[in-house]
């Protein structure tokens, strides 16, 4: 029986653009389909609880399911949830056929090709940390191959086909250099220590990771800040008390320890009046007092401005990021936080270097424009 008013534009989202297809489209028992392996090594069990309770109010699967044929077999490369979900509404009476539309796809001709096309069907699931990793190993393993790739190009190539940012991609890939301790933890569905938070600790060596694993271990809950104080304390030799608060310099011999200014970068905001702090760098004032002082600098007022924006903002952002729980989420709002960072680094070096140059100092004398 043929199919007709098919969502192909759906079945094809995130097909290869450059192969053309002969579609055969019929309807099959969905029994008669056969799980690939390759997708429960990469997607694992299959959950389709929500998936089934649609197909039944629609009667039945609407769009077709994508095979390849091998050794006369019907191999599902796009569609195992549908099948699955097919016959187990089946088997409780709640659909009156287990009948399944479908189509061979005669494109697909080896194994790396059935991994990226079942891979690349998938771009619109929700994905946990496990199963993206999975993705990129099996797509960094395949694309790896083709010597042309350039480096920059290979991680856009990877990050495009996955739909994720070339950040997210580093922080997947640097998760391999973290010690098996770390991995554990954050696999660990018990743990607070998600990817997320993890991808934090990146750039400490192996012995400085258990170190920071035993303190995280001591928490009920650790913030992204104070991971980020964590990090700072292990690697650059700083004393801490409290992770919740910026640390204090590390004691060194016949010194006493001078307290160290608060990191403008990671101070608290107050809610006072409900009122976002701005930002504590004593180089810089309010927006308000930058704009109306009609002696100050045009050039500064500007850099200051932007520098109480950017922090602010990025305060925002670490305080939500805490509130995140899903690893892809916490990873996009990571990389904007890095780009902040960047941003906020700029300024900061253009600002010292306006105040270098003495066009004004810090007491506000005015100077050249």
């Amino acid at each position: 029986m043929a199919i007709k008013n098919i969502n192909m534009a759906k079945v094809f989202s995130s097909a290869n653009t450059k192969q053309s297809l002969r579609l055969v489209c019929d309807y099959i028992d969905a029994d008669e389909l056969e799980v690939n392996p390759e997708n429960e090594i990469i997607y694992g069990k299959l959950n389709i609880d929500d998936l089934k309770a649609e197909i039944i109010r629609s009667g039945g699967v609407k769009n077709p399911i994508e095979v390849i044929k091998k050794d006369e077999k019907l191999i599902i490369i796009s569609g195992h949830r549908r099948q699955l979900a097919t016959l187990q509404a089946f088997n409780e009476g709640k659909l009156s056929s287990k009948k399944v539309p479908y189509f061979i796809n005669d494109t697909i001709k080896s194994l790396d090709d059935e991994k990226m096309a079942i891979i690349g069907r998938n771009t619109q699931r929700e994905k946990d940390f496990k199963t993206r990793f999975n993705e990129i190993t099996i797509l960094t393993e395949i694309l790896s191959k083709e010597v042309q790739n350039e480096k920059g190009r290979f991680r856009k190539n990877i990050a495009d086909r996955i739909g994720i940012s070339e950040a997210e991609l580093q922080r997947y890939w640097d998760y391999n250099k973290f010690c098996p301790e770390i991995r554990e933890a954050v696999e660990d569905e018990n743990s607070t220590l998600t990817f997320s938070k993890a991808a934090e600790l990146r750039g400490l060596s192996e012995e400085e990771q258990q170190k920071a694993l035993e303190i995280i271990k001591q928490k009920d809950d650790i913030s992204t800040r104070e991971l980020r104080n964590l990090k700072k304390s292990i690697k650059e030799g700083y004393n801490v008390e409290d992770l919740n608060e910026d640390y204090s310099p590390k004691q060194e011999d016949g010194k006493k320890d001078t307290p160290k200014p608060k990191n403008d970068k990671l101070s608290k905001s107050t809610n006072q009046d409900n009122i976002p702090n701005t930002v504590t760098n004593p180089k810089i004032k309010t927006i308000e007092n930058s704009i109306e002082n009609d002696n100050e600098d045009i050039e500064l007022s500007a850099i200051e401005t932007c520098l109480s924006v950017l922090n602010t903002k990025k305060n925002e952002l670490d305080t939500l990021l805490n509130t995140i729980k899903d690893d892809d989420k916490g990873l996009k709002m990571l990389a904007t936080i890095d780009y902040l960072d960047k941003l906020i680094a700029k300024c900061e070096k253009d600002l010292d270097i306006k105040l270098e140059r003495g066009n004004i100092n810090e007491n506000n004398r005015e100077g050249d424009i």
